[in-house]
């Protein structure tokens, strides 16, 4: 068998901290250890660890006692202890499908891939249906694939960190940057900048919890800063790939990380008056040099009202996104 590496970094997690734990402990692959770092939690989390600890020598607790704190340079330090061939993450207020490691080692033994992506179960609780997303197919791509038909590969796939099972020696140089949100998509970016070949479970085995006030469920004040910099990883996967930088692909992540910075300008968690919003985005505007992108973009690769949107921002009448806000939002996830 090879050896996974779990890392879970742990902040005030002791409500459901016992759950995700328990459903690594009962994953029908055994061979695993899980590293659970905690970052100076003051709810019960640390003991909960330390018991855990007791009861299996294949968890292991560490301590972030860096000055630099947040769920990236948390992972980091499970990077630099993981001992496993293959990493795989997930967050303490989740949980795993039983099966999950068997079904991602299987796949990635039977294609030989760097990376494994699987699906994931979103839990929205207070009575709100379960939604699932995943591959419908199990595919595997190569770098060429992706370069043939970029828009397909961005489209379909998913950056998130937990739904990737990664084979260590391609990312062991990654590290994450030290920011409160966007770390993970810029870690999975820089991943898939080393991965030659990718493959897809048609399954959706990882259990996302929507956590009210959660570090992804709250604004912070360098949400939009953030996507600059994930906007600089998304350009250095598109260099690895072989696509140059005139290629219209660049203005298809280019539109798509702009509009995810008027998404979350426009939620109901963003506090910022509607002058402050248009000053937000104007920044990531000239960071990005978002108008090059504007003039090239193919509006006929979208449809329906996703071609409404893209048709705003193409003739810049983001503005009118800004003010429909939380409207806005309904409208594009079809509530």
């Amino acid at each position: 068998m090879s050896k996974v590496s779990i890392i879970v970094p742990v902040y005030n997690a002791e409500k459901y901290l016992r759950e995700a734990i328990e459903s690594v402990l009962n994953q029908t692959y055994t061979d695993f250890e899980l590293l659970l770092i905690n970052d100076r939690s003051t709810d019960n989390s640390r003991e909960i660890c330390e018991e855990y600890t007791q009861k299996d020598n294949r968890i292991i607790l560490f301590e972030n006692n860096t000055e630099n704190h947040g769920p990236g340079p948390t992972r980091n330090i499970g990077l630099d202890n993981a001992t496993g061939e293959f990493i795989y993450f997930m967050d303490a207020d989740d949980w795993i499908d039983n099966n999950l490691l068997k079904v991602c080692i299987d796949r990635m033994k039977e294609t030989d891939a760097d990376i494994v992506q699987l699906g994931i179960v979103c839990e929205q609780g207070g009575g709100k249906k379960s939604i699932e997303y995943y591959h419908k197919e199990n595919n595997l791509i190569t770098r060429n694939t992706i370069e043939k038909n970029f828009v397909y590969f961005w489209k379909e796939n998913r950056f998130g960190l937990t739904l990737n099972l990664l084979r260590k020696e391609k990312v062991k140089s990654v590290r994450f940057e030290n920011m409160i949100s966007g770390e993970d998509i810029s870690y999975v970016l820089d991943a898939f900048c080393n991965a030659e070949k990718i493959a897809y479970i048609s399954k959706a085995l990882y259990h996302y919890r929507y956590v009210e006030g959660s570090t992804s469920h709250r604004w912070n004040k360098e949400t939009i800063e953030q996507r600059a910099v994930i906007w600089e990883h998304q350009k250095q996967f598109l260099k690895s790939i072989d696509i140059n930088s005139d290629n219209f692909a660049y203005a298809e992540v280019a539109y798509d990380n702009f509009i995810w910075a008027i998404y979350q300008l426009s939620s109901n968690l963003c506090p910022l008056s509607y002058k402050e919003k248009r000053k937000e985005l104007l920044s990531l505007e000239k960071h990005m040099r978002f108008n090059d992108y504007r003039k090239v973009y193919p509006l006929k690769l979208q449809h329906g009202i996703e071609k409404i949107k893209y048709m705003l921002v193409k003739y810049h009448l983001e503005k009118i996104l800004l003010l429909l806000g939380p409207v806005f939002l309904k409208i594009v996830r079809g509530e």
